[in-house]
């Protein structure tokens, strides 16, 4: 099976079939684009990794703002409800989306540039040919360092256009009192806390609307300090605890304490970066890198954490300042049993009741329960990632879409089923392993939570309609916001110039694999070998080591790596195979798309000069077909490393 190199072979294909233009008023070219370098975010707004790639694209998009670079979005929906043109605009409107987005609702685009999975970037070389093709999160300074080589080689070439294309984009909007609220918690005293997501704040109001407290300026960022100073980064799940506030600062990647007496706001948990890698064992929390916590949960003294971005659910201790993995491999997946083997796909709502800490799984549109005694998992409904629906009665099907927040009651478990607009109730069924489910309010706007009060009213935070409700007897009440302050918007700092970073980019998904149409895996223990190809006069040096790094970058629910990081000393000479070892569930349909990341690091040297060496890094995806009838026990892929530099 042989490489195929993008270098002036792969025309970028037009990006026409797009049912909508979102951010400017028209439909763009691939063919106006020449002269620019062009990236292509493909996504899904209801994907955390997605929403982890968005700040990138902006700091790439302020740094590159004279240059001619342009970034655009293909959205590509996961879920019925992401297909909806309107539900998108809401979506660019939360996240700050700054650039224009083709609607891709039936995957047309995203077929045509053999993306397999969410979020994959891109890169367009001015002349029209692909440069790059990068599945997951990219690293801002990789990305950067790439575009810059891009463009310099255009500028040698004369290829690239002497100024940014002529493409108006719409403003974005903001009118009403609150954007986008995420979250909506119930304070021991009766008052409301509301995480104003969209304006990066968050307000604690009376029952009547009066706010009597704004933590939050409005500027996006991370700043500590008095409450109308500090900034937050779309803030989400709040709890009370020990006189303060406790708040999931997102986008921060961080959990803020505001103390209501002092007017103070202080990081507990989180350094503001991104994490990678979760903490082995409890350590403290500020040294501790978060990824996206979204929810918390008060039980006893210790907060847990719904941590979406690395499918896990938390521990944090704020009494003396410790964090650790409560909950969850980090595999993208729904598994139930011991809390340590679980898996989860980005919880985002916390509730607990009577030692059960209930979770709204977003991403397999579940509703999971923690037996905090037992330390085991079960699923009261929802099936798996790709399994989501709109229905009532027996819950042993897909009767939810996404949903974020839920909140345990006497009767059951009331559910915020985001996507279907809708807030139902999950009750215990006798002689039923998973309960039933049953429509209580609909006609929502993506409503991402819900609070029950000791008088038996519901709050509900209700997203894209901007606005709290609260629900008697059926009948709903918008709460007028009153006394809070205008938000500022914008960042808390500026973007500066910068200089292009030192950073190596040679091999950075420049290699595109190709796998045959009737090629596949079948169930059970199997393998991918990659099959090391060094340039003609060179070599592997001898007994240097090779370091393999892989992850699933979709279906990690069917498709499991056997040992995700491993090092093998290179045998010598110009070829080399690499063993990924791989474990695949069987699938529920005859074939299903997967993909493998696979990062390589190895020494090549000059044939007989083992003195003139140097280190190389490969980055490349791997399709992986998984098939229920007549697959391989393993898949081959042949690989054209670099040139040794001279």
């Amino acid at each position: 099976m042989k490489t195929r190199p993008a270098k002036g072979q792969n025309q970028a294909p037009e990006l026409d079939n797009a049912v909508a233009w979102l951010n400017v008023d028209r439909p763009i070219t691939m063919r106006e684009l020449r002269g620019s370098v062009v990236v292509l975010d493909f996504w899904t707004y209801c994907c955390i990794n997605c929403m982890h790639v968005l700040p990138t694209l902006r700091e790439i998009e302020h740094r590159h703002r004279a240059d001619p670079v342009i970034v655009i979005g293909v959205h590509s929906g996961k879920f019925n409800a992401e297909r909806d043109p309107d539900r998108i605009r809401e979506a660019i409107g939360r996240y700050g989306v700054e650039h224009p987005v083709a609607v891709d609702d039936d995957m047309t685009i995203w077929s045509r540039y053999g993306i397999r999975s969410w979020p994959s970037i891109v890169v367009v070389r001015p002349d029209g040919t692909i440069a790059a093709v990068a599945p997951g999160e990219p690293e801002l300074e990789v990305l950067d360092a790439f575009i810059t080589r891009e463009l310099a080689a255009a500028r040698t070439d004369g290829t690239l256009a002497a100024a940014p294309p002529d493409i108006d984009l719409a403003p974005l909007t903001d009118a009403t009192p609150l954007h986008y609220p995420g979250k909506i918690d119930l304070l021991p005293d009766g008052r409301l806390a509301i995480s104003d997501s969209g304006h990066h704040r968050v307000l604690i109001c009376e029952r009547d609307g009066e706010v009597v407290i704004t933590a939050g300026s409005g500027l996006r960022g991370w700043a500590d300090g008095p409450v109308e100073e500090a900034a937050f980064d779309d803030p989400q799940g709040m709890c009370w605890y020990g006189g303060a506030l406790y708040v999931a600062d997102t986008r921060n990647h961080a959990i803020r304490r505001v103390d209501v007496s002092s007017g103070q706001v202080t990081t507990v948990a989180g350094n503001t970066e991104l994490g990678v890698k979760p903490p082995a064992e409890r350590a403290a929390a500020t040294e501790v890198a978060l990824r996206s916590p979204w929810d918390l949960c008060l039980v006893g003294d210790v907060i847990y954490v719904a941590m979406a971005g690395s499918h896990q659910i938390w521990r944090f201790w704020p009494d003396d300042g410790q964090i650790d993995v409560y909950a969850g491999t980090g595999i993208e997946a729904l598994v139930d049993g011991e809390v340590e083997r679980s898996a989860w796909a980005q919880p985002s709502g916390l509730s607990e009741r009577d030692g059960i800490l209930y979770v709204a799984d977003s991403e397999t549109s579940a509703i999971r329960a923690i037996d905090l005694e037992q330390n085991t998992v079960r699923t009261l409904a929802g099936q798996g990632l790709f399994d989501f629906g709109d229905g009532e009665g027996e819950a042993d099907g897909p009767l939810l879409q996404h949903c974020l927040g839920v909140e345990a009651t006497a009767e059951g478990v009331l559910i915020a089923d985001t996507y279907n607009g809708k807030i139902k109730l999950w009750t215990p069924k006798e002689g039923s392993e998973f309960g039933a489910i049953a429509t209580v309010f609909e006609g929502l706007k993506e409503p991402a939570s819900v609070a029950l009060a000791s008088d038996g009213t519901w709050f509900v935070a209700d997203t894209n309609a901007h606005r709290i409700v609260e629900i008697v007897d059926g009948q709903l009440r918008q709460i007028n916001l009153r006394d809070a302050p205008p938000a500022l918007r914008g960042p808390l700092t500026p973007v500066s110039a910068h200089e292009p970073p030192p950073v190596p980019v040679e091999g950075w998904f420049t290699t595109l694999l190709k796998l045959p149409a009737d090629a596949g895996l079948k169930a059970g223990d199997g393998g991918v070998l990659l099959i090391l190809h060094t340039p003609e006069g060179t070599e592997l040096a001898e007994g240097s080591p090779i370091r393999v790094a892989a992850e699933v970058s979709r279906r990690s629910d069917l498709l499991m790596l056997v040992r995700p990081e491993f090092s093998l000393e290179a045998r010598g000479g110009p070829t080399q195979i690499i063993h990924v070892e791989v474990r695949v569930l069987s699938p529920p349909e005859p074939r299903i798309e997967a993909e493998l990341v696979v990062t390589l690091d190895y020494v090549a040297c000059e044939a007989g000069d083992g003195a003139k060496c140097t280190p190389g890094r490969l980055f490349v995806r791997v399709p992986v077909r998984l098939l229920s009838w007549g697959g391989k026990r393993q898949l081959e892929y042949g690989i054209e490393l670099a040139s040794v530099p001279d």
